[in-house]
């Protein structure tokens, strides 16, 4: 199933076979809860809630972490990695949530 667009309604996040529940933190993918923990699930949300956009480490970290970027930390970049197997994303080609060379993350709808 191919998503062109991601549904939100209240505390629910719909794209394809993916189902986002903030309120208890929660991810289905094809019927299939994954298990995530706290970080990992906002690691995904935000760009979820944001597909298409490319969203800077910088955004992530303020908005994840609550703390500034310093240029080092790759605690997103890990959590990204995490996220990709765990979704079954191919690490070394990527298609759901992909790198943008020197600018951040983009999450693709169309490949949920």
């Amino acid at each position: 199933m191919r998503c062109s667009a991601v549904e939100i309604i209240d505390e629910k996040l719909v794209c394809g076979r993916l189902q986002l529940n903030s309120r208890h933190k929660r991810c289905v993918l094809s019927e299939q809860v994954v298990s995530l923990i706290g970080s990992e699930f906002d690691q995904l949300w935000l760009p979820a809630s944001n597909a298409d956009e490319v969203l800077s480490r910088e955004f992530l970290v303020k908005n994840i972490r609550g703390v500034e970027y310093d240029g080092f930390d790759r605690t997103i970049d890990n959590k990204i990695a995490t996220l990709r197997k765990k979704l079954g994303d191919t690490p070394s080609q990527p298609r759901k949530i992909i790198t943008v060379r020197s600018k951040g993350y983009v999450f693709m709808p169309d490949c949920w």
